[in-house]
């Protein structure tokens, strides 16, 4: 059989990377020698973190009696995270450069530049508010180093059951799909000495260009599908267009392929997906390669297995709800300690959960990846789920 396994931030937490919550108050730490910019766009994003959060519990007003009262935004959990943050800062930045498509940034803009006082510099309304645009270009920027710098962790505990999957006998092929932007199945894989294919082809220099037809390859056991980038992806000037790749090298100012010719990185920080439009961005570049083999990859799956994933995409979401309806046969175990977690977060899981769970299309194990092994997903799937 075919397994598809799909894993989000939580499935890393054993190795020390932090859930959403710890990795947005990363961004506000002062950092050793930080330039005066850095200290305006952490200001910045606090204005910006007060103002959502207080938008949260605002929305959904409701006339009662004697009065109003409001649900608050149902499914964000009450915070402000680093992707909904980096989502409003975006769009003040595309806003700069004329490229909003969104009436309701003008107006929050003017919110901000009320609430920000003395932080934006000019003498005019129009001086500060084209200083905030560029504040929340530069944050954008922030919160993607910030980001990028955390997740660069080794491997260190938590993936045992990987390996058991990637070699058990009733699984001719394992297909993982993570939404994770840092390096940890890679490096555990590659430590357990289990061959996979990631969308790369082999080493040139100090890369290894994107090659999506690696995919096609069906004697590959193993295959990893990075839905949302990577810390170690980056774009490169090569023979005229720029071209992804995994960066191998140590100095990304000094690199170069196989025969030494230099290559220049586009940008200075890896490519990944951050905000909560990143759906916007399945559409473009390498991303467009690796949904096409995931929508696919769904199409010819009938049992996931998932962890750590928090239902918080909703394209992802979607394609799941379709998935489920496709076919009565197709199964899904969720490693989670505490679904309803999930249910409180996603109008998808809140309002399909109790159905698939009765249709015994969706079963759930109490525990996360790192406490499991086979022989319990086996007894949860009554001795079926690993068949063909």
């Amino acid at each position: 059989m075919k397994l598809l396994l799909f894993l989000g931030a939580g499935a890393s937490v054993p190795s020390g990377l932090p859930t959403a919550l710890q990795l947005t108050e990363k961004l506000f730490e002062p950092l050793d020698n930080e330039n005066e910019m850095t200290m305006r766009v952490r200001a910045l994003l606090s204005v910006i973190r007060e103002h959502d959060t207080a938008d949260i519990g605002r929305v959904g007003l409701m006339p009662v009696a004697g009065g109003f009262s409001s649900s608050g935004a149902i499914y964000r959990g009450g915070v402000s995270t680093y992707e909904d943050l980096f989502f409003l800062c975006q769009q003040i930045s595309l806003w700069n450069i004329g490229l909003s498509d969104n009436s309701l940034t003008t107006p929050f803009m003017e919110c901000i530049e009320r609430k920000a006082q003395g932080l934006l510099r000019g003498s005019s309304f129009e001086a500060r508010i084209c200083d905030l645009a560029k504040l929340g270009k530069e944050a954008c920027s922030y919160i993607e180093s910030v980001a990028a710098k955390t997740l660069q962790r080794k491997y260190l505990a938590g993936f045992d059951l990987i390996l058991e999957l990637a070699t058990t006998p009733e699984i001719e092929q394992l297909n993982i799909v993570t939404l994770n932007h840092d390096t940890l199945v890679e490096q555990f894989l590659s430590a357990n000495g289990v061959a996979f294919v990631d969308g790369f082809g082999e080493r040139d220099g100090d890369v290894r260009w994107s090659n999506d037809k690696v995919y096609e390859d069906q004697s590959a056991r193993t295959r990893l599908f990075k839905l949302h980038g990577s810390v170690n992806w980056y774009s490169f000037q090569y023979a005229g267009r720029l071209r992804p790749a995994i960066f191998l090298g140590t100095d990304l100012a000094d690199a170069h392929d196989a025969t030494g010719k230099p290559l220049k990185a586009e940008y200075l920080s890896p490519s990944f997906l951050s905000g909560i439009n990143k759906a916007d961005s399945y559409q473009r570049a390498i991303y467009t390669d690796i949904h096409f083999h995931y929508y696919a990859l769904l199409r010819q799956s009938d049992r996931i297995l998932m962890s750590g994933y928090g239902w918080g995409d909703t394209a992802i979401n979607f394609q799941f709800d379709a998935w489920f309806d496709r076919s009565r046969s197709n199964k899904l175990i969720l490693l989670h300690r505490n679904p309803k977690q999930l249910t409180d977060k996603s109008l998808v899981m809140a309002s399909g959960y109790n159905g698939w769970e009765q249709s015994g299309q969706l079963i759930c194990i109490e525990r996360w990846l790192s406490e499991t092994s086979v022989s319990d997903l086996n007894n949860a799937g009554r001795g079926r789920f690993l068949s063909s």
